[in-house]
């Protein structure tokens, strides 16, 4: 029997999600065993400092994370792993909604870079595509920001420039990366939770929804079958 070849694009997401779900596994074994979590660090301390516990220590917490990580997310670094610290310092949920408010933070910053400082730097990245994303913008531009963000382990940054330089209406890429953004921020701050936590679950969950996102580009690409002429925005 011939069996089809595997896609490398597969391969590599495949590998990703092996890799993720083994450092966050191996990082609740470890701080599982209760003479780590009680003598050689204090996880609950730690995340009560960070989190600033309750009422106005918690709001001045978020906002303090949300400036930084949206400052550090418009400086290059991935929105996942602030979704991860996020899921870490205060738990899944609020995690979640806190590390999706610094990545629209530090998208805003990146689209305005697009429009200006930045935008010969994007002309140069993406080269002769440019007036191929435009003319897709001008067609629904909501749209196409959506299918950007839904990508797993897709480049936002280019993402976030390229929406500026094409002068991509704000509200049009705000609403779009917001709904983009969920999936990956309620996984990566799951996982962070979950790991330390010692929350095997959380981890499972986690790692399902990982690959339903994963799953899901099959269905977007029959949505939007232009997109497979040109993949650099989204893999770069």
């Amino acid at each position: 029997m011939i069996f089809p070849p595997i896609n490398s694009r597969l391969l590599r997401d495949i590998g990703r999600i092996v890799f993720l779900a083994t450092v966050f596994t191996s990082l609740a074994f470890l701080l599982k065993r209760p003479h780590i979590r009680e003598y050689f660090l204090d996880i609950q301390y730690m995340r009560e400092v960070l989190s600033g516990g309750q009422g106005t220590g918690l709001v001045f917490s978020a906002v303090l994370f949300i400036l930084m990580w949206g400052g550090l997310i418009a400086a290059g670094i991935p929105r996942l792993w602030a979704s991860a610290v996020g899921g870490i310092i205060y738990g899944a949920f609020l995690g979640s909604v806190i590390s999706l408010l610094a990545s629209l933070v530090g998208a805003a910053i990146l689209y305005s870079a697009g429009i200006s400082i930045l935008s010969g730097v994007v002309e140069r990245r993406v080269g002769g595509t440019l007036k191929l994303w435009r003319g897709r913008f001008q067609e629904n531009a909501f749209w196409w920001v959506l299918y950007g963000r839904l990508f797993p382990f897709s480049n936002s940054t280019l993402m976030s420039l390229l929406c500026g330089s094409c002068r991509v209406p704000f509200r049009e890429f705000l609403t779009g990366s917001f709904l983009g953004f969920i999936p990956l921020a309620v996984v990566f701050a799951t996982f962070g939770s979950g790991g330390i936590k010692g929350n095997f679950w959380q981890i499972i969950l986690a790692t399902g929804l990982l690959v339903l996102s994963i799953l899901s580009r099959r269905l977007f690409k029959k949505w939007f079958p232009e997109s497979l002429k040109d993949q650099r925005v989204y893999h770069a």
